[in-house]
């Protein structure tokens, strides 16, 4: 070891002044960066450890978590585009195997980036006690869920790779908790015209109520009245409804230091992942701080 460290020493006093404090001064923005990330993972850690856990029903506005299970919007169902896995959630990337030469005739192979895409659909997370709209834009998404396999088949070799959040899995959430008025999937338009079919099954309830020159049809002028009253009827139950019910939503924090995190993984388990992720980087940063002052020490 005492001789690998004397053949160190030597090469690096022989470096000339620019090619050593520039790496001098790449080892040190990388040391910082390691500094940075430690300090970001114990703070997460500590976040999840500190904040209790909020029921949807009973949740105060603001940065809270939340720990239920993953659930379908109304809507289209979601596939994830590689495997075609029903999900909540998707993620994935496609790889292209390269090779790279380099100026003195070496070469390597590395993977490149050809597609990636996150899913930006909203999703549900049921607690039990309600239901809180996820919106997964800008979240740190941690996911046992993940499949990797190759095409050795093709030219040049692809690697596909993809993370999924399924219907049903249990689900942690940590961010900035909204409760709005429930939206209502259709336009007042059409539900007007639904209630003016449901209207229409009853004939002779309608004559009654808008013909008012008794002929027994509806005029043009005796129709847009009942379209009138339809629509009435429309927006007080839409208000009803907004004030029976309350859709809530979690997404990110504008504060920097509130991050946004879903993961699959229990909260224990949580803290501890990034409790080991902080430790590295502080064991990291130690070794790398110590061999720029040791390199700086052999000038």
């Amino acid at each position: 070891m005492q001789d690998f460290l004397a053949v160190i020493a030597l090469e690096i006093s022989q470096l000339e002044a620019g090619p050593f404090w520039l790496g001098i001064a790449v080892a040190i923005a990388i040391d910082a960066f390691l500094f940075w990330r430690m300090a970001c993972w114990y703070q997460q850690a500590r976040l999840i450890e500190n904040i209790p856990t909020a029921r949807i029903r009973s949740a105060p506005q603001g940065y809270i978590e939340l720990i239920g299970v993953a659930g379908m919007m109304q809507g289209p169902v979601i596939f994830s585009p590689l495997s075609q896995t029903r999900c909540v959630w998707y993620s994935y990337k496609i790889e292209e195997k390269t090779r790279e030469y380099s100026g003195k005739g070496r070469s390597r192979t590395r993977w490149r980036v050809v597609k990636q895409q996150t899913s930006e659909e909203v999703f549900l997370l049921d607690d039990g006690s309600g239901e809180c709209a996820i919106d997964p834009d800008d979240a740190e998404v941690i996911t046992r869920n993940k499949r990797v396999w190759y095409k050795h088949d093709v030219v040049p070799p692809r690697r596909y790779t993809e993370w999924t959040i399924l219907e049903g899995e249990p689900l942690y959430a940590m961010g900035l908790f909204k409760s709005v008025a429930s939206v209502e999937d259709q336009s007042i338009r059409e539900q007007v015209s639904h209630k003016l079919r449901e209207w229409k099954q009853d004939p002779n309830q309608l004559l009654q109520r808008y013909d008012s020159d008794k002929d027994g049809q509806i005029s043009e002028d005796e129709w847009q009245q009942a379209r009138q009253d339809a629509t009435v009827a429309v927006k007080r139950q839409i208000g009803q409804r907004a004030k029976m019910k309350q859709l809530s939503i979690m997404r990110s924090s504008p504060h920097k230091s509130q991050p946004y995190i879903l993961s699959t993984i229990a909260e224990d388990k949580l803290i501890a992942r990034y409790q080991r992720h902080a430790l590295a980087a502080t064991v990291g940063f130690l070794v790398l701080g110590t061999m720029i002052i040791w390199a700086i020490n052999q000038r």
